[in-house]
């Protein structure tokens, strides 16, 4: 026989050998399906190690591959899929109470409800599945199988005391401030902002695998998974949680939403690799645990639908413990030398503030503008162009050079024009973005002095940009120092841009503004 060959009675000996505790466990189910505490956790635990190591044992030996194995296989794989779910939801309905929610709607306690009773069908099915495959491949146990226990309740009937001693946390804001923050960051990053947005019911079958793919969730739930982890290195086994009791309303609800990401990452996986178009099948009468439109439904409809709402009622929480702890400053700033602040700068003064959570403020004059968002920065720009406006006005009329009636002909003021230009270049008064200028546009219109003639023209190159004013106005911030150390550093910086608005490579300490 040679190295690649099966033999088959061998290797059917082994799989029927390992198929006998599962298929002990798939009758345990049948006959315990009408039981209200089946499945309980000890059985799914069980079944999804036994599944496991069985399709482990299936793909080394090629399954994947054969028409007469795959349908066992896929049997298995459902029953590990669904027992893997059905533990992740139970987990999260007896940590309802545990959690500390902020808002615990009888909805979702309803729904989690009967999201079991759904996986409990599927289980039901799986195991149904199993033992007609196992029966088909002359993998089906001979002599008397091993049966599992009756299921116990899950309930929680008592808890330890806490007398273990807890470290100290003396600086319980800054603590409390970077997680919250880490938490806010989290809301706005862009595939969790795509993966729990809402979506109308007519659009489920058109997101799964884009732009809701297995990849995706899982690099969220591990986002949530690494803050839930953040949290417990930090805050865990110190005394800030008694400090501050939001924090107990933090950690409840990172957890929640990672776990229902949990579910929501395990029921895409089985839906894109069991029953959409990518799958390769074999066999024409698939039973599959539940019904592909009902799981994409469930998808949508429990475990993102309620991550998303644990999530903004969470972001409200921790923007009010960023308020609380945070020390407010102001610092004063030049506007960006590039056409003010134009869509790179406002951008990237909005992300920095988004990035610490807390509210900032810029003046400009007494104007208050919110530096969270560009829009409201795009408005500066008009106070910004009018003083820009008058200023050329007033400094081109303190040159006696230019207070002279325009007497000249058209060559001669516009080549005076151009050495104009040139000089106040020298002089840094004004940068050109553009050298190509047409003076073919405007016309002497009653102006009296060539400081007249010369301000209008200035003018009219910088609304269609190709002039500005190097100007020396400042703006004012005041908000959360955290955020206005960094925008310092951005103004520092040219907000990203040389003179000539070209981007430039951003600081060690904003290098978050390029994620």
């Amino acid at each position: 026989m040679g190295t690649n060959q099966v033999d088959h009675e061998d290797f059917r000996r082994t799989v029927r050998k390992m198929t006998e505790p599962v298929v002990g466990l798939c009758h345990f189910a049948l006959q315990a399906q009408d039981d209200p505490a089946f499945p309980c956790r000890d059985f799914l635990s069980r079944f999804r190690e036994r599944t496991a190591r069985l399709q482990e044992l299936l793909d080394a030996h090629g399954a994947q591959t054969n028409e007469r194995w795959f349908p066992f296989r896929e049997a298995i794989a459902a029953a590990k899929n669904f027992s893997i779910v059905t533990y992740d939801v139970l987990h999260i309905r007896n940590s309802i109470e545990q959690y500390r929610l902020l808002e615990v709607q009888e909805e979702f306690r309803r729904k989690t409800d009967g999201v079991i009773g759904t996986m409990k069908g599927a289980v039901i099915v799986a195991a149904e599945s199993i033992i007609a495959q196992s029966r088909s491949c002359r993998v089906y146990p001979d002599g008397e199988i091993e049966m599992f226990r009756p299921c116990e309740p899950d309930e929680l009937f008592y808890r330890l005391p806490v007398d273990r001693a807890v470290r100290h946390v003396a600086r319980i804001g800054e603590q409390v401030v970077y997680l919250a923050t880490q938490f806010l960051n989290l809301s706005e990053d862009t595939d969790v902002r795509d993966v729990l947005m809402q979506r109308s019911v007519g659009s489920y079958r058109d997101c799964i695998p884009h732009p809701i793919s297995e990849e995706r969730l899982r690099i969220v739930e591990a986002r949530f998974h690494n803050l839930q982890s953040l949290y417990d290195t930090y805050i865990f086994e110190s005394d800030l949680e008694q400090q501050d009791g939001q924090l107990h309303y933090l950690r409840g609800h990172v957890s929640i939403i990672y776990h229902l990401l949990s579910v929501a990452t395990d029921l895409v996986h089985y839906f894109i690799r069991h029953m959409s178009a990518l799958r390769r099948d074999t066999y024409q009468d698939t039973r599959f645990p539940v019904e592909p439109a009902a799981l994409r439904d469930l998808v949508f409809e429990y475990p993102l639908r309620f991550a998303r709402d644990f999530m903004d009622s969470a972001v409200q929480l921790c923007r009010s413990m960023v308020q609380k702890y945070t020390t407010s400053t102001s610092i004063e700033v030049p506007i960006p030398n590039y056409r003010g602040f134009h869509v790179r700068p406002s951008t990237l003064v909005s992300r920095i503030v988004h990035h610490y959570g807390s509210a900032v403020t810029m003046y400009l004059d007494d104007e208050a503008y919110d530096a969270s968002s560009p829009l409201e920065l795009f408005r500066a720009n008009e106070a910004i162009n009018a003083w820009k406006r008058r200023y050329i006005g007033e400094m081109l009329s303190k040159r006696s050079e230019l207070q002279a009636p325009l007497t000249k002909v058209w060559n001669d003021l516009v080549r005076d024009l151009q050495l104009l230009f040139v000089q106040l270049m020298s002089e840094g008064k004004i940068v050109m973005y553009d050298a190509d200028f047409s003076f073919g546009d405007l016309q002497v219109e009653n102006d009296p002095t060539m400081a007249d003639f010369a301000a209008r023209y200035i003018r009219h190159f910088m609304s269609i940009a190709k002039m500005d004013i190097q100007s020396e106005i400042f703006v004012r911030f005041e908000g959360d120092s955290r955020a206005l150390k960094d925008l310092e550093i951005l103004a520092q910086n040219g907000y990203g841009e040389d003179k000539m608005g070209n981007n430039i490579v951003l600081p060690e300490e904003l290098s978050y503004l390029s994620r």
